[in-house]
């Protein structure tokens, strides 16, 4: 067993890290893991999802300390900003970005990444360009040939993809009515997954409350009626709120390979202790 368990969580943008790791990034951080959080725009290109709040900076800044306040609540204590531009993480000069990340992993040395998967989660722009980061970067760690300035090899032992079954937008469907997200009044649909493919399968009950406090913290995000909002939030009526699925896209050869239609992970770092 490593002396010091160590997860990094790579996205896009604040409130990336909240609806679907959330209670990931608690549950480790509680147990002691050394987890670390990187992010690669200020989010300041969306919209103000709550016109009742007053902004009195620009909305990049406040979503900035939004996403400060929620790393606190899940107890992380490492967070990483790319200082990418909301919304240009397409056109950005995409060898810098991978160098930055293959830089951080050589310095923080995780066993275990997290990441969005090809499908982004529902197909944006941005969070599908930092998926081909965080595979690159996967990947070039590893190799020492390439810019050893950035420190030494590191290979990650397990990259996950973020991943939401079927079976959760059914339900999402039911209790919201979509399965969708509107940018720009398009609709940007959830991608699913068949139950087979999700090899992952993470109890959170334990730190949902830790995670729906780091939501909240998102304030600028969130519309004023969203059922997290609201002080009758029944966690319930929301099964998958406190399950937080994966797919293990990678792993070293000297894991073990998991048959997820046999059988599922309960916890990101099986085989590494």
């Amino acid at each position: 067993m490593p002396e010091k368990l160590t997860l990094l969580a790579l996205f896009a943008h604040p409130d990336d890290e909240a609806f679907g790791t959330g209670g990931t990034l608690s549950k480790y951080a509680a147990e002691g893991v050394d987890v670390h959080l990187v992010i690669a725009t200020r989010g300041e290109a969306g919209a103000l999802a709550n016109p009742s709040i007053n902004l009195t900076q620009p909305i990049g800044v406040v979503r900035e300390q939004e996403l400060r306040r929620a790393c606190a609540c899940y107890g992380i204590k490492h967070l990483h900003l790319l200082g990418y531009i909301d919304g240009q993480t397409t056109i950005a000069p995409q060898a810098e970005a991978v160098y930055k990340v293959v830089q951080i992993l050589r310095e923080v040395k995780p066993q275990v990444m997290i990441s969005f998967g090809p499908d982004g989660g529902y197909g944006h722009y941005d969070h599908l360009a930092v998926h081909r980061w965080a595979t690159a970067a996967f990947q070039l760690a590893a190799d020492a040939d390439r810019w050893p300035e950035a420190g030494l090899p590191h290979q990650v032992a397990k990259f996950y993809h973020r991943a939401m079954p079927h079976e959760q937008l059914e339900h999402m469907q039911k209790i919201a009515g979509r399965t969708y997200v509107l940018m720009n009044g398009v609709p940007f649909p959830f991608m699913g997954q068949p139950l087979e493919r999700i090899t992952t399968v993470i109890n959170v009950r334990d730190y949902v409350e830790s995670k729906l406090k780091g939501i909240r913290c998102h304030a600028t995000q969130i519309d004023a009626a969203s059922p997290y909002l609201q002080e009758t939030f029944d966690l319930e009526a929301f099964p998958w709120f406190w399950q937080e699925t994966f797919i293990l896209a990678h792993a070293a050869d000297s894991l073990a390979r998991i048959d997820p239609a046999r059988q599922k992970e309960a916890d990101l770092f099986a085989g590494l202790r």
